[in-house]
Order: C-alpha cells, then structure tokens, then sequence
C-alpha cells in the first residue's frame, strides 16, 4: 500500500491566531502615520514654540517608535512559524498596548493643537485625526476593543476642544468628527459580526475536512497533520509509535449483513479505539476498515507491543449490531520513529509492512494447524 507524501500536510491554524497575526501586516500604513504624525508635529511645535506641543511631540514619537518596532519584530515572528494560543495572547497584548498608548498621546496632541491660535495649523491636525480614525478602523477591524478603543482615545479630546469653542460655527466641526466616529465605530462592529460568522463558518468546514465522515475519526489529513507536528502528539523521537490496523472478515461482514451493519461496525470499532486512547494519542481511519492510532509516551519495544497486543484485543471482542452479536478481528503491525526511519511515510509503510508480516504468519500457522489435524485424522 502506498501513503500520500506526508510533508506537505495542511497546517491548521486557530482563527484567533490568524487575526492576531493579521495585526502585524498593518507595518506599512503604521509607518505612514507615523511619518505624517512627525511631519505634522514637528509643524506645529516649530510654528507655536508651545512647550506642551513640543513636550507630546517628543514622547509621541518614542511611542510611535516602540509600536513600529513590536510591528516588526512581531511580524518577523509570525513569518517564521504558526503561532500558538499563548503566544498570540501575548503578542495581542502588546500591540494593544503599544497602539493604545499612541493614540491618547496622539489625541492628546490633536487637541492641544487646536488650542493654539494660529488657524492655519488647525486644518492639517484636523485632516490628521479622520485620517488616524480610518486608518485604525481599516487596519485593526478584527480587533475591535483595539480599534474602537484607539479611535475613541484619539477623536474624543480634539472633539471636545472644538466643542468648547465660544464660536457658535466651531460646532460644525466637532459634530462632523462625532458623526464620522459614530459610522466608523458602527462600520467596525459590522465588519467584526460578518468577520466572526465567516470565521465560525471556516472553523466548521476546517474541521469537516479533518474528519472522517463515517465513525467521525480524523482523517488521513488530520492524521498526517497529527505525526508532522511532534508538539501536537507530545511527543519528542523515539517515543511514540504508530499501529496499523485492519479488520480481519469485515468484508465476509459486509457482504453476508449488508453495508449497513459493516458501517455500524466501523462506527463501533472507531468508538473502542477512541476510549482506549491514552492522553496525547490520536486515531484515525484511513479508509475502509484501516485504522491508524499513534501511541504517546512508547519509549520502549514492549509497551509498543503491549499497546498492540491491547488494541487487539480490545477489538475482537463482540459487538451488537442492530441486536445481533457480530465478531471481527483485527491485525495490526506497528513502527516508531528512529534515525532511519525518521520520515513520517516511511513510518506508515513500515507500519504496513508489518501488519503484512504479521498476516502471512498467522496465516501460515493456521495452514499448519490444519495439515496437523487432517495427518492426526488420517
């Protein structure tokens, strides 16, 4: 029999990972704002010489700088590998952080510039601050309390700067920034609701496409993801094994009860092996009446063949299908990891192998049985 290429198996990635990692694109446009915040600042600071201004200039570009580095840095590390839960929790964290603590420097810094009398500076903080609050509601849509969050601590104080202007015309503008705020925040909450159900629908489907559709066992994907991750089986070399098995007359089953009752069967057998699954083992059905288990924690030849001898055992004891008893038996021939036969193909095809082995022997030892008895008989 031979196996599909093992090293090309799908990786399955957490959603949630996936958004925390799609938080680490947004370098570019972090990097744009960045430079048009320094541009803007460096304006207003040289124009007013007000100490405050110059004083939120400085510790806004230092914030600006630690939030392109977690960027960065971030981004290399979820480049170079699948990030686990733990890992993207952290990772989360400090991206909030570092964005949340830009944007009240950077509110803050909106406002203290209306505050300057010099009116030809307020037009670009103005076009400044709408354009941070589209950029954080496009860039950080997945993240919603990041993205609401940011753009509430950014539009909030230069809104009630303008609203407290004595002018009765200056509260055109705050009340057009709090319409903007308002569409972008019910925008955001909308494209998090669609992102969540589109997620939900990709989990179902992902974990439709890991499963077998009849005892609902992984499948020979699932599987291959299984033995290519050793972080997942938790286990390091040599230390599992794998045992191949198949049903001894399921096919006599199948044609003497009908399809129906070797489906049940299978169903039957893929439940004994579940509940004999030890923490860290994962089973699976490749197809018909193959089944695949891999062992955790075998780190020596006879609790390989212990586990063997168990599964046998365990699966040749009788069933009730349907109210009737039905007996099957199981061969199986099992392999582990080592310095030759390190390749997770390899592992199933010696895994197969044996369990050939093993059947030509039984096989063998009942012809000899038999002989015996007709040369007794005789």
């Amino acid at each position: 029999m031979s196996f599909p290429p093992l090293e090309h198996a799908p990786q399955h990635e957490d959603p949630y990972a996936e958004r925390v990692a799609s938080l680490f694109a947004t370098r570019m446009p972090a990097t744009v704002m960045s430079a048009l915040f320094l541009l803007v600042a460096t304006l207003v600071s040289l124009r007013s010489r007000d100490g405050v201004a110059s004083l939120l200039l400085i510790v806004g570009v230092a914030a600006s700088g630690w939030r392109l580095r977690l960027l960065y840095r971030g981004q290399a590390r979820c480049g170079a590998a699948v990030l686990s839960r733990d890992d993207a929790v952290k990772l989360e964290r400090r991206f909030g952080a570092s964005y949340l603590v830009f944007a009240a420097l950077f509110g803050c810094f909106a406002a203290r510039a209306l505050m300057i009398p010099i009116p030809s500076l307020h037009l670009s903080v103005a076009i400044l601050v709408v354009g941070y609050a589209a950029g954080a509601v496009a860039t950080t849509a997945l993240r919603p309390l990041i993205a609401g969050g940011s753009v509430l601590v950014a539009v909030l104080p230069p809104v009630l700067v303008l609203a407290s202007g004595a002018e009765p015309d200056h509260a055109v503008a705050p009340l057009c920034l709090v319409a903007l705020l308002t569409g972008g925040l019910r925008s955001l909450a909308k494209r998090h609701l669609a992102q969540e159900r589109q997620s939900a629908t990709s989990s179902a489907v992902a974990a439709l496409a890991r499963r077998d559709h009849l005892p609902g066992l992984m499948n020979r994907f699932a599987l291959a993801e299984a033995i290519a991750n050793s972080d997942r089986i938790g286990a390091a070399e040599g230390s599992y094994a794998l045992h191949y098995l198949d049903l001894d007359g399921f096919k006599q089953i199948n044609d003497q009860l009908g399809h129906a009752v070797g489906d049940a069967l299978l169903c039957a057998v893929g439940e004994r092996l579940t509940a004999s699954a030890r923490r860290g083992d994962a089973v699976a059905r490749l197809g018909g009446d193959e089944f695949v288990v891999i062992q955790n924690g075998a780190s020596s030849t006879s609790a390989v063949t212990d586990r063997a001898h168990e599964i046998v055992q365990r699966l040749s004891t009788p069933y009730q299908i349907n109210g009737q008893a039905v007996s099957v038996g199981a061969s199986i021939g099992s392999s582990r990891p080592s310095s030759r036969a390190g390749d997770m193909n390899f592992l199933l095809e010696e895994a197969d192998t044996a369990l050939r082995r093993h059947k030509r022997a039984r096989a063998a030892c009942a012809s000899s049985v038999r002989r015996h008895r007709l040369s007794a008989r005789a």
